[in-house]
């Protein structure tokens, strides 16, 4: 049997900068096969500097990589000094946050409107 890399899965990411934000927006399933990418991604966007939004309201799917991923992008922005949110009320994303006891180190807000209002 010859293996090669996971299969990826059905997975999009969108980038938007309103000037006092950055949202990623990320659509379908996190997994090890495009937890890497979200992770480049969202490290890209705090290095510039703004508040990051992570967008997870049409994600269906997150493992332990995808938390993983979020937690580096959490830390990038303490080191940074910048904000990092992350917008969901999807239970395949807050379950395992909040098993993981995450809730207590990630902001999370239940819509990109609040979680705008909350960066001011």
């Amino acid at each position: 049997m010859i293996e090669g890399p996971p299969a990826r899965v059905n997975f999009a990411l969108e980038l938007t900068s309103t000037g006092a934000a950055t949202v990623l927006k990320a659509i379908g399933e996190i997994d090890a096969s495009v937890s890497g990418e979200l992770r480049d991604r969202l490290a890209a966007a705090i290095e510039a500097g703004a508040p990051v939004l992570a967008d997870l309201s049409e994600v269906t799917f997150c493992d332990s990589t995808g938390l993983t991923a979020l937690i580096h992008a959490h830390r990038a922005a303490v080191a940074a000094g910048t904000r990092f949110v992350l917008v969901t009320k999807q239970r395949a994303v807050l379950r395992p946050i909040s098993l993981l006891g995450l809730a207590e180190i990630l902001e999370i807000h239940p819509d990109v409107e609040a979680a705008r209002t909350a960066l001011g």
